[in-house]
């Protein structure tokens, strides 16, 4: 066994598991707690304004489709005003059945002159209503605006005829046709559309007399639905009573789609797309106006107005974020502060946990706690090591008193035989040597000294024996200087340098004795050693048995006087330095035993220091 180093290394302690610090704990549950408020709040509020904005988005768009549909209506009530007051005109009337009962040239001409003033004047000099026609029941008829004049067709060839017979005298819109003789004496391009009503009036008799027809220009009808009539810039269609479409000329979208459903979500069978379409029926002209808006654009608005409400749920979520972040602060500082103070191993034995007040309750009497704690530890090791330390200087007392025998007894024996042998000299010098180790094995001032103290001692002793061996013992030493100062149990080396000429006596002469002492890093280390005949294998088992037995559990063995020999010196070095301490002993290679003792230098030097103090 080399070079034993007793706790020269203490056991590692294990490494704590990987978990998740308390901050982020704290921090991930407010986040937590704060996203789903957050989220629940908006998502109520997100809810209630996506309601109250499509609500007010449709009320705007109804609002608009209702202003659109009044304005056809005051259009269609201007053009139907002109066909009752001609209706309603019995001048008019028997002024067209004299025009088209006249049979001269003459009679013709008169007549058609009146009528045609009479016409004029129903139909006022508003340039909006562009044609007013009037046509017999058979054949026949007079125009005047645009075109002035007898009506080259007859009103049965007209695509309106049956419709406005059957509604028998009640107003027909019908759809936006061309009228190339209008166009063409107005100048216009014969493909211009006009938007018309008629009316079919009766005699005195109520039998049916003919129709009457009033005209305009289909743009300037519905040119204001071009215009900006919502901000939202919807898709307007009109429709007459019998759901055919008369604005705009293109297809937009079916009649049957709503009319039947109501306002609300379509999907346009032309387009494909989804749109949001509301109407206003005219009951009393028979006009329908859709409106209808894709559902992307309608919704826009509403979307846009989410904006802020992101905004400010982003900017709570970053101010909860930093509110969280300072709460966790606040909370797992502290306990972070005292987690670190428990897990510090180079912290001083009984240093206080310094951590100003944290504000929490629980936290602050933890500190208190743990610090009231630390001070009750303080005083009962305190009392432990006053103990112990009582305890060890009664043990080191009994091992000394047992060593002071121990050599007096070897020390008289050799004394004797050397007066036996007529040594009167070397006894005189021997006597004077023991007395000097006798009085530093019974001062009882101090358990440990100095290395260079110690070979003092040693020295002396080996002097007594070379006395009386001469020449047949041989001793050196090898001390080097950096290890003088280091502190040594008394008497161990000197009991070692006893032990080792005991064993060499044994054996033939010469005997040798070799005491060598140097540093190792840190460690410092005296080595005797013999050439005797080593350590028996039985009693090498048995004494390190002894001493892993003393260090496992503490109990120290009953020593007798004789037999102490190293296990006395290992319970000393035990007692006194505790552990880490260097103890080794065996059988060198080439013959004999070695024993080795010594410690660490650092250790060393401050109790040495503290020793002085």
């Amino acid at each position: 066994m080399k070079d034993r180093t007793y706790g020269k290394e203490a056991p590692g302690a294990l490494s704590p598991l990987k978990q998740t610090s308390i901050r982020i704990i704290l921090l991930k549950t407010l986040l937590l707690i704060t996203a789903v408020t957050l989220g629940l709040i908006s998502l109520i509020f997100s809810f209630m304004q996506y309601r109250t904005l499509k609500s007010n988005a449709t009320r705007d768009m109804r609002s608009s489709c209702a202003q659109v549909a009044a304005g056809l209506g005051r259009t269609v009530k201007e053009m139907d005003t002109i066909l009752l007051y001609s209706i309603a005109s019995d001048e008019l009337k028997d002024e067209f059945s004299a025009y088209m009962k006249a049979e001269s040239s003459f009679e013709r001409n008169r007549a058609r002159q009146s009528l045609a003033g009479t016409m004029i004047s129903l139909k006022g000099f508003d340039f909006a209503m562009r044609q007013l026609n009037l046509y017999d029941i058979n054949e026949g008829g007079y125009g005047v605006g645009n075109y002035n004049g007898d009506l080259p067709f007859s009103a049965k060839y007209q695509s309106w005829h049956d419709k406005a017979e059957a509604l028998a005298g009640r107003k027909y819109i019908f759809a936006p046709a061309r009228d190339e003789l209008a166009s063409k004496s107005a100048g216009v391009p014969k493909d211009t559309f006009y938007f018309s009503l008629c009316r079919m009036f009766y005699e005195d008799f109520h039998a049916p007399a003919g129709f009457i027809e009033v005209k305009t220009y289909y743009e300037e009808v519905f040119e204001p639905l071009k215009h900006d009539i919502s901000a939202l810039e919807p898709v307007i269609a009109v429709y007459d009573g019998d759901g055919r479409q008369i604005y705009p000329k293109e297809a937009i979208f079916s009649y049957y789609a709503f009319k039947d459903k109501g306002d609300g979500e379509i999907v346009n069978a032309y387009t494909g797309k989804k749109q949001y379409l509301c109407f206003s029926e005219d009951r009393e002209d028979g006009l329908t106006v859709a409106m209808a808006v894709d559902d992307a654009v309608f919704m826009e608005p509403v979307y846009r107005s989410f904006i802020p409400i992101v905004l400010a749920v982003i900017l709570i979520f970053i101010f909860c974020l930093a509110l969280s972040a300072a709460l966790a602060r606040q909370l797992s500082d502290p306990i972070s502060r005292i987690y670190a103070f428990l897990l510090d191993a180079k912290k001083p034995q009984f240093a206080r946990l310094e951590m100003p007040d944290s504000g929490v309750l629980e936290i602050d009497e933890l500190k208190d706690s743990i610090n009231n704690s630390i001070g009750l530890q303080e005083s009962a090791t305190q009392t432990m090591l006053t103990l112990k330390e009582q305890e060890m200087q009664a043990q080191m007392l009994a091992l000394q008193s047992q060593m002071n025998p121990h050599f007096l007894y070897n020390s008289l024996s050799m004394i004797g035989e050397m007066a036996d042998s007529g040594m009167t000299e070397e006894v005189s010098g021997m006597c004077s040597d023991i007395t000097s180790i006798l009085r530093y094995i019974s001062s009882n001032r101090e358990m440990r000294i100095r290395v260079e103290e110690e070979m003092e001692q040693v020295d002396r002793y080996l002097g007594c024996i070379k006395r009386r061996f001469g020449a047949g013992l041989d001793y050196s030493y090898d001390i080097a200087d950096d290890i003088l100062d280091c502190m040594v149990p008394k008497l161990c080396v000197q009991l070692l340098v006893e032990n080792a000429v005991k064993a060499v006596m044994t054996h033939r002469e010469p005997w040798e004795i070799r005491v060598k002492g140097g540093r190792d890093g840190d460690d410092w280390h005296v080595t005797v050693s013999d050439n005797g005949p080593g350590f028996d294998p039985a009693v090498d088992r048995e004494l390190r048995h002894n001493m892993d037995e003393i260090l496992a559990s503490g109990v120290l063995p009953s020593l007798k006087i004789e037999g102490m020999g190293i296990l006395n010196i290992f319970i000393r070095l035990y007692l006194l330095d505790g552990i880490p301490f260097v103890f080794d002993f065996g059988n060198n290679e080439e013959g004999g035993a070695f024993v080795t003792i010594g410690g660490h230098v650092k250790e060393r030097e401050d109790k040495s220091r503290t020793e002085g103090k």
